[in-house]
């Protein structure tokens, strides 16, 4: 299999690093140049030709943040979630995917635009996982036991997922593309994609005695390493030097490598305060309280030494490939837990909570990176991207001016045209969309979980529109399939949501089933073909037992009492108490709920677009779209969907407001800032009018920003000629 172009790019990139780093930056900085003068096209120029940048997470503030280990200062700040998120970030020199385990939404971002161009629910928690496979990205339910191969771009599914007919323990991609799998029963299996058939195709499948829930897997070049550690196993296969050997069983979560060399696979297990290498063809344990590391985090290898990161104790500690001391500790600041990102040839030491990191240089060498800056200005994915400026039209031939007198037509006049030099301007007649080729696949579609009774689930349905076929759409079908009462529900709207009540009284899908929801657009001509997205039902909450009343023994009669002498005064009634109800339930205020809001930056009515956590998404009161600054308000499914709202000149909050049942309270989400920019009166309809509000000085950027990088080539230059002069 042939490397991405992505690889070889980066590959010829390091090479010419290596020769003249003065080329490089006076090549960038007539890019630079060449942009200023065409107006357009430069941020993706500059992405493609940059290299060696890394994207860090900062999950107190829910944003990634790209870095420049050359410089040791970041470059770009993206907010992607809310705070205290858990974010994982799967990168390549292409490609950036996040994952907030919190949440379970997954982001990709357009690296030439710094926008999020597609987003996709997956399971919060530690069940999902996100894979970079060749040109796709791969959506991992471990769960669920499903693997989805999705759009890179849109995160909407790719042909037919795979289902392993049981929960899945790890799955892992290799450098060829190969992805590797392995159940909860042992069985490891290899998978290639198919595009003639859009599936994935079993390559081979092994059982594995010994493997089980807590196999972890790590990927090579080629191939991969199984460590059963639970079961006190160790299988290396599809490598060419297929290895089966045992070792001492230990029980606890195994935190693997993400990705190693096949001769030295480290694996933690925290529990045991223990970490267990694969070096060559044998099996060493290590101790790690000798190191004062009682709780060893996921390692790493860089350079044929293993990186450990220690758990609540501040430092990494580095092994040799035998499990002795490689070298001095590395010290870590923050009070979060360290955490080793290998990127682009480099190895990065990244705690939560501090506003530097580490960079581990080729001859185990540390410096610092900055990862946090005040100065640098957070950017918003879902903004609404700037338009570029419309080229001038061409200019206007010049009339015909009439024949000296004379010459043409024999009466004076002018000479009329020559039939054979006369080209009759071209006409062009729209051609109608092919009727009959039947509606595109709905994208986006999300299930979440409405409410579990113990008798029936309830399940929320939403997707994007789907594109027609020629004719009108007349409406959706949506179809779900699982071990519930009757196996089959289905309903059909004209929306982009639905809503499906399960019944499952007497069987165990209430408890924790699976169910498999398929929507199809549908025309006059008949449907088209399905979207799918599963979903893991999640159990009925236990109900408190019913409170314990005892009847207290009927009061005995009072004994008579002397007649008072007097009459007692009035005494005034005994005030009355009321209890108040309690409050009416709500979703969490400030919550991450709008996913996007998309239109052009003159649109008066913008497309508010929302990926509700799951109280929001539970929700059984009315849900709304505010601009907060304006008043205009839309309706929208608490679940998820889409609503169109108005907004005004300058700058617009827009929220989502979830009201109780009772109307009695509401709360807001987290406000999404959108601008509405006004035209240049003075534009009118001629092209090359820059609009109001266009930063004026940005051409002025790019050329300092040209000239400053050819003054930096210059400065190279001069430096290696004095550097050979001197040798």
């Amino acid at each position: 299999m042939l490397p991405k172009p992505g690889t070889l790019a980066r590959r010829a990139l390091d090479a010419c690093r290596r020769e003249s780093a003065s080329f490089s930056a006076a090549a960038l900085g007539l890019l630079l140049l060449v942009g200023a003068a065409l107006g357009d096209g430069i941020p993706r120029t500059a992405v493609a030709v940059s290299d060696g940048l890394t994207w860090l997470n900062d999950d107190e503030r829910g944003e990634v943040v790209q870095v420049n280990p050359s410089s040791g200062k970041p470059q770009a700040r993206l907010q992607v979630s809310g705070a205290d998120a858990r974010l994982e970030i799967a990168q390549s020199d292409d490609e950036l995917i996040v994952l907030d385990r919190r949440t379970g939404q997954v982001t990709v971002i357009d690296l030439a635009t710094l926008l999020a161009s597609g987003r996709r629910q997956a399971p919060p928690g530690p069940s999902a996982k996100v894979l970079i496979v060749s040109d796709g990205v791969v959506v991992v339910d471990r769960a669920a036991g499903s693997v989805h191969r999705t759009d890179p771009v849109t995160l909407a599914d790719v042909g037919k997922p795979w289902f392993a007919g049981q929960p899945l323990a790890d799955v892992v991609v290799d450098d060829e593309g190969v992805l590797w799998a392995v159940d909860h029963g042992g069985n490891l299996r290899a998978l290639l994609w198919s595009d003639e058939d859009l599936a994935f195709a079993e390559r081979s499948d092994r059982p594995v005695p010994g493997a089980g829930p807590r196999t972890a897997l790590v990927p090579h070049e080629r191939g991969v390493t199984l460590l059963g550690l639970e079961g006190g196993v160790v299988v290396r296969d599809g490598t060419g030097r297929d290895l089966t050997t045992g070792t001492a069983s230990l029980v606890g979560e195994v935190l693997a490598a993400q990705t190693s060399p096949a001769g030295l696979v480290p694996a933690s297990v925290p529990d045991a305060g223990a970490v267990v290498l694969l070096s060559g063809d044998r099996v060493v344990r290590v101790d790690m309280g000798r190191f004062t590391c009682p709780r060893p985090g996921r390692p790493a290898v860089f350079r044929e030494r293993v990186y450990v990161p220690c758990l609540g104790a501040g430092k990494v500690v580095v092994l040799d490939r035998d499990g002795g001391r490689g070298s001095e500790d590395v010290r870590t600041g923050g009070s979060g837990d360290p955490a080793l990102v290998f990127d682009d040839g480099r190895l990065f030491i990244n705690t939560p909570g501090s506003d530097s990191g580490l960079i581990v240089d080729a001859d185990g060498r540390t410096r610092g990176v900055v990862v946090r800056s005040p100065d640098l200005p957070v950017t918003d994915p879902d903004r609404t991207p700037i338009p570029s400026v419309p080229s001038p039209p061409p200019p206007r031939p010049d009339p015909p001016r009439p024949d000296p007198p004379g010459r043409g037509d024999p009466r004076g006049g002018p000479r009329p045209p020559d039939p054979s030099t006369t080209t009759a301007p071209p006409t062009t007649t729209p051609s109608p969309a092919p009727r009959g080729t039947g509606p595109g696949r709905p994208a986006g579609v999300t299930v979440t979980q409405r409410g579990n009774d113990g008798a029936a689930v309830v399940l929320a349905v939403t997707w994007n529109p789907a594109t027609e076929g020629g004719e009108p759409l007349s409406g959706y079908s949506v179809t779900a399939t699982g071990a519930f009462s009757g196996g089959t529900r289905a309903t059909r709207v004209t929306g982009t949501s639905a809503e499906l009540s399960l019944p499952c009284a007497g069987t165990a899908f209430c408890a924790g089933g699976r169910v498999d929801v398929a929507v199809a657009a549908y025309d006059g001509t008949g449907a088209g073909e399905p979207a799918t997205a599963s979903w893991a039902v999640r159990p009925a909450p236990a109900q408190p037992p019913a409170p314990t009343t005892t009847t207290p023994p009927a009061p005995q009669p009072p004994a008579p009492q002397p007649p008072a002498p007097q009459p007692p005064a009035p005494q005034p009634p005994a005030p009355t108490t009321t209890t108040p109800p309690p409050p009416p339930p709500l979703p969490t205020a400030g919550a991450s709920v709008i996913t996007s809001v998309t239109g052009g930056i003159y649109a008066i009515r913008r497309t508010v677009t929302t990926g509700p956590p799951a109280d929001w998404a539970g929700h059984a009161g009315r849900c709304e779209v505010v601009n907060t600054d304006y008043g205009y308000t839309a309706a929208i499914p608490c679940a998820g969907g889409s609503a169109p709202i108005t907004v005004e000149f300058g700058a617009n909050n827009v929220v989502v407001r979830a009201h109780a049942v009772d109307g009695s309270a509401f709360v807001d989400s987290a406000a999404r800032l959108v601008n509405l920019a006004e035209r240049d009166p003075g534009c009118g309809n001629r092209g090359g009018c820059v609009p109001r509000g266009l930063p004026a000085s940005e051409d002025d950027r790019l050329v300092g920003g040209g000239l400053g990088l050819l003054a930096t080539a210059w400065l190279l230059r001069l430096r290696r000629q004095k550097t050979e002069d001197d040798e």
